[in-house]
């Protein structure tokens, strides 16, 4: 198993450097072949924000879900990426406040504090101001 850079990942989704894109694109499936890839919380989180300055919204939350489900790709903690893909379309903020809450209340966190508004809309999130 291999774990690739997020910019790897970017490349190969967004497109913006044709020959790095292939060559992302290759590399990643031969590892998905050769004993997969994994996929830590942290790649998942930045690979939204790039994504996002690209793409909208629901685009970015459709293209996480699908690693979910990619054969030979394994995300850290599914679960709680789930949870932050849920919480993330049912408008309670971007989906990497969204993990950052699900990876603390998973480790004991009983609150997220924040100054997001839209986030804060979310259980167990309270806004500073």
């Amino acid at each position: 198993m291999i774990v690739a850079d997020t910019n790897v990942w970017a490349r190969a989704f967004l497109n913006d450097d044709v020959p790095q894109a292939r060559t992302a694109r290759k590399a990643l499936a031969a590892a998905r072949s050769r004993g997969g890839i994994f996929v830590p919380l942290i790649v998942m989180a930045e690979l939204a924000w790039v994504l996002r300055s690209k793409w909208d919204r629901e685009s970015v939350l459709v293209s996480l879900a699908n690693l979910l489900q990619t054969r030979g790709v394994t995300v850290e903690t599914p679960a709680l990426v789930q949870q932050a893909l849920e919480a993330s379309r049912a408008g309670k903020g971007g989906f990497a406040d969204q993990l950052i809450a699900q990876v603390g209340f998973a480790n004991g966190a009983g609150e997220v504090i924040t100054f997001d508004e839209k986030f804060s809309r979310s259980t167990k999130v309270r806004r500073l101001k």
